[in-house]
C-alpha cells in the first residue's frame, strides 16, 4: 500500500489540473478550408448610433469588414498547418482607395502569442501589430492601430461545422460592440 501525506496528494492533484495534457492540443480544431459567409450579426452601437447608446438586440449587418488582422469577407480560404495560420483570397467589399486589379493580400499569423506586424487586408498600406494564440479551442487574435486608438480581439472557432468569427472592437478604450460572422465550408 502506498501512503501519501495530504500536502503531497494536494500537489499531485494541482499539478495534474494545471499541466495541460498533450490530448488538449490534439482536440484543437483544424480551421482549414474555403469558407463562405452565411450570417453576420452585430451588437452594440452602429455607425449611426450616438456614442454611449447601445442596440437592444443583435442586428443583421451587410458589412463584412471592420478593424482587425483577420478578415474573411464574403469568402476566404484558410490554410492552417501547426502553428501557422494563413488567410487567403478574402473577398472584401469595395472601399475608397481599393485597387480592384489587385487581390486582397494574404495574412499569415503564428499562433505562438508573440507580437508581429502584418499587412492590414482592408488598408494594405498599413501594418498592424498582432498577437495570435490558442485560447482553449479557439484562436484568439489581438490587434491595434499603431497609436492604439482602435483595438480588436477576434476569436475563431468551429461550431457544428461552421467557422465562427467573433470580433470585439474598442475605440479609445471604450467598447464599440461585437460582430459575429458565421461561415460554411464550400
Amino acid at each position: 500500500m502506498i501512503w501519501f501525506s495530504r500536502s503531497s496528494l494536494a500537489t499531485v492533484v494541482c499539478a495534474s489540473v494545471l499541466v495541460p495534457s498533450s490530448g488538449e492540443a490534439q482536440r484543437r480544431p483544424d480551421l482549414s478550408g474555403t469558407w463562405v459567409l452565411v450570417e453576420a450579426l452585430a451588437t452594440g452601437p452602429g455607425r449611426d448610433t450616438p456614442e454611449g447608446s447601445a442596440a437592444a438586440a443583435p442586428r443583421r449587418i451587410t458589412a463584412t469588414t471592420g478593424f482587425g488582422a483577420f478578415r474573411c469577407g464574403r469568402q476566404c480560404r484558410i490554410i492552417h498547418k501547426g502553428q501557422t495560420f494563413t488567410i487567403k483570397d478574402a473577398e472584401l467589399p469595395d472601399y475608397t482607395g481599393k485597387d480592384k486589379s489587385q487581390p486582397t493580400p494574404a495574412v499569415t499569423l503564428r499562433l505562438d502569442g508573440r507580437p508581429r506586424e502584418v499587412q492590414d487586408s482592408f488598408a494594405p498600406s498599413r501594418q498592424l501589430p498582432v498577437t495570435a494564440h490558442w485560447d482553449g479551442n479557439k484562436v484568439r487574435i489581438e490587434s491595434r492601430t499603431a497609436d492604439s486608438v482602435i483595438a480588436s480581439t477576434q476569436w475563431l472557432s468551429l461550431d457544428d461545422g461552421q467557422l465562427v468569427v467573433v470580433i470585439a472592437t474598442t475605440l479609445n478604450g471604450v467598447a464599440r460592440g461585437e460582430a459575429t460572422f458565421k461561415y460554411r465550408k464550400k
